[in-house]
């Protein structure tokens, strides 16, 4: 996948989700659709960070049943596992590798270290990743 794009104001919701999870690590799940080798999200699924921790999470299996119900039901694509760092950089961390267990997933990860919130993606696999593109866009469809 080249990168996926997401509307403004979904960017938007993200961030503020993480934001009000802060001081610890906010996730999710983002669906759509692949178009072009560009993975569009569609719609957000925020997640319990079952460690409640600030430096990893761990989302619950029940919650993730129906979302995962969901995509199928609405014809949509796991596009985007996201997750927050609330004092470190927007780049895997050793056990963020670990964990990623979707290699068709893009892993984006919120870094609110900074004052300036930043957004990267990653495709992880095989205990490697590579950084893909993040658009923000008004609208792509």
């Amino acid at each position: 996948m080249q990168g996926i794009k997401i509307k403004q104001e979904d960017y938007r919701a993200v961030v503020d989700y993480c934001k009000r999870e802060f001081p610890q690590e906010a996730c999710g799940i983002l669906g759509g659709v692949i178009e072009q080798d560009w993975g569009l999200i569609r719609k957000i699924y925020y997640m319990s960070n079952q460690k409640a921790s600030a430096e990893s999470y761990f989302m619950d299996p029940d919650e993730q049943f129906p979302v995962f119900r969901d995509l199928r039901e609405n014809d949509l694509e796991l596009i985007s596992i996201f997750h927050s760092h609330p004092r470190t950089p927007a780049r895997p961390s050793r056990k963020d590798i670990e964990m990623a267990h979707y290699p068709e997933a893009v892993y984006s990860i919120i870094s609110l270290a900074q004052k300036e919130v930043v957004w990267k993606g990653f495709l992880i696999e095989d205990q490697e990743y590579r950084e893909i593109v993040v658009l923000s866009e008004k609208n792509f469809d």
